[in-house]
């Protein structure tokens, strides 16, 4: 049994909104007062005072990629890449320190931070290595850059079509560039030897570790389901019983958990009650969160579907499905009782999104059902009355604005000034909960506060400031919101019967503006000190 005082703690419980000290037992919060009345009634206790200047819950990141992101972090590093000339001087050095690979793989490719936002050519990274087959992740996970070899090896040629949702890139003669769009990625992807269990496992561990120093105790995998989802699954759990530090939900994709049977219903009485139950999960920090289907592509390719073209390319973007068809597979998420959580980033998008939780809703009606957007970007009036009005949880990433803010106004002109208005969605009564997408973006929890409250980014561009938030609303989005997101009842507050996940600050929350904010410790460290 743990005391816990020193500083402030914002528990985020309506109860007692700061309190002096609380008392852990056994990774729950047993009581939350006074340091004086705490002492007194738990005198066995162990006393743990905080350096810091504040206590708050945990980062919660409800929409990420956790395998992903702990695969990513065995790649070379190609964030902040300006040039060609760096992009290959990176891949070198990594071959020279994986001699062994059989494939060179990099990742956060980004042409947008290359001089006139030119994509790189197969024949660049050829001259990189032209013996081994390279492939790199797009920053955006929606593309990726490969060599001659590797279009050699997915059979890619000229006489290739591009498939129904995707594009391969080609030169004026019609040849492969080695740029590869949505789903175009996987015919070589497909291709890449998959890592085996053991190496699942250390990729979990690598992930939660990377999270962990950052702040972020619990955390969703918005694409269980991409390599197998039961060896998945299996790694998960284990590095759960390893000892992992965060709290997982898994969200499975939909062709998985259709071949799972957890898409199945019976009908009964027009309503949608959950016929199909959730499957059990091997360990109690491991849970199902909602359904993941994808309805468009990303403003860094112009790949997100928009009603109107985009301003430096004449497309309106990609769809995955034909409407008629995403609206079904929603239906079927939602009439088999789950969560549904559709990546929807376009105006267009969006609205072909909220059409089919209408349908759906109408046909099945269902209360409490949480649906989500993911990203949901591009906004409009029609379409924020429209998710008030259905109860849709949007998931933004905060920390996007950051980064890609440039991309953005690039792509989109004007339009970009309607992009996340997370102070309207708010006021329009809609559920919110804040996210990463890593690793897209770093996923530093700090700055994706900030860039919530100050709507900056890095190259001081501020794209409608009057749609920021207050320091502890954004704070609570990515803490209670994020909670309520992922239907998560464990996490998101400091309270009695809650689970101990919280972390202590440098500055108290609401200088996070102006200060050099960071995460001094975790909750893991401090009860275990």
């Amino acid at each position: 049994m743990h005391l816990i005082y020193g500083a402030p703690i914002y528990t985020f419980w309506s109860e007692l909104p700061i309190a002096e000290a609380m008392v852990i037992r056994e990774g729950r919060i047993l009581a939350v007062g006074s340091k004086e009345d705490l002492a007194a009634r738990y005198p066995d206790a162990k006393r743990v005072v905080v350096d810091g200047k504040a206590i708050v819950p945990a980062f919660n990141d409800c929409h990420m990629h956790i395998l992903p992101l702990g695969i990513d972090l065995g790649k070379a590093d190609l964030r902040g890449c300006t040039s060609v000339a760096e992009i290959q001087q990176r891949l070198r050095a990594w071959m020279e320190a994986n001699p062994d690979a059989a494939w060179v793989l990099g990742r956060a490719y980004d042409q947008n931070l290359l001089p006139e936002g030119k994509h790189l050519t197969r024949h660049e990274l050829d001259a990189v290595c032209a013996e081994k087959p390279i492939y790199l992740n797009h920053v955006s996970k929606h593309g990726a850059a490969v060599n001659t070899l590797a279009l050699r090896i997915a059979g890619i040629t000229r006489d290739t079509p591009d498939p129904d949702d995707g594009v391969i890139l080609r030169d004026e003669d019609g040849e492969p560039t080695g740029i590869l769009l949505e789903s175009a990625a996987s015919l070589v992807s497909k291709h890449i030897p998959k890592p085996s269990g053991a190496e699942l496992v250390q990729a979990v561990h690598r992930a939660c570790e990377d999270l962990a120093r950052r702040g972020i105790l619990a955390a969703s995998d918005a694409s269980t389901g991409w390599h197998d989802l039961e060896a998945e699954v299996a790694a998960y759990a284990q590095a759960l019983e390893e000892g992992a530090p965060v709290r997982m939900t898994l969200m499975p994709l939909f062709s998985a958990a259709r071949r799972a049977g957890w898409l199945e219903h019976t009908e009964q009485s027009g309503e949608a009650t959950g016929f199909s139950p959730h499957p059990p999960t091997p360990h109690p920090d491991l849970r199902w969160g909602a359904v993941k289907l994808f309805a468009d592509g990303a403003f860094t390719t112009r790949t997100a579907a928009l009603r109107q073209p985009y301003a430096d390319t004449p497309t309106t973007g990609v769809l995955m499905y034909e409407p008629e068809e995403l609206m079904e597979r929603i239906l079927t998420v939602h009439r088999a009782g789950w969560q549904c959580a559709v990546h929807a980033i376009g105006d267009y998008a969006i609205a072909l999104v909220l059409r089919g939780y209408r349908r759906a809703l109408e046909a099945y009606p269902r209360p409490h059902h949480r649906h989500r957007i993911e990203h949901a970007m591009l906004m409009a009036d029609d379409l924020m009355a429209e998710m008030q009005a259905l109860g849709v949880v949007v998931v933004p990433q905060p920390e996007f604005l950051w980064w890609l803010t440039t991309a953005y106004l690039k792509g989109l002109g004007e339009r970009a000034l309607s992009l996340m208005p997370f102070r309207s969605w708010l006021q329009a009564g809609v559920a919110m909960g804040f996210s990463s997408d890593q690793p897209v973006v770093p996923g530093d929890p700090i700055i994706g506060w900030r860039a919530a409250v100050t709507r900056t980014s890095r190259d001081g561009t501020c794209l409608n400031p009057e749609e920021g938030l207050d320091p502890l609303t954004a704070l609570q989005m990515f803490t209670v919101g994020a909670a309520y997101a992922t239907a998560d009842e464990a996490v998101g507050i400091l309270a009695p019967g809650k689970q101990a996940r919280f972390i202590a600050l440098s500055h108290l929350p609401e200088q996070i503006a102006d200060a050099e904010m960071q995460v001094i410790a975790t909750s893991r460290e401090l009860l275990q000190a």
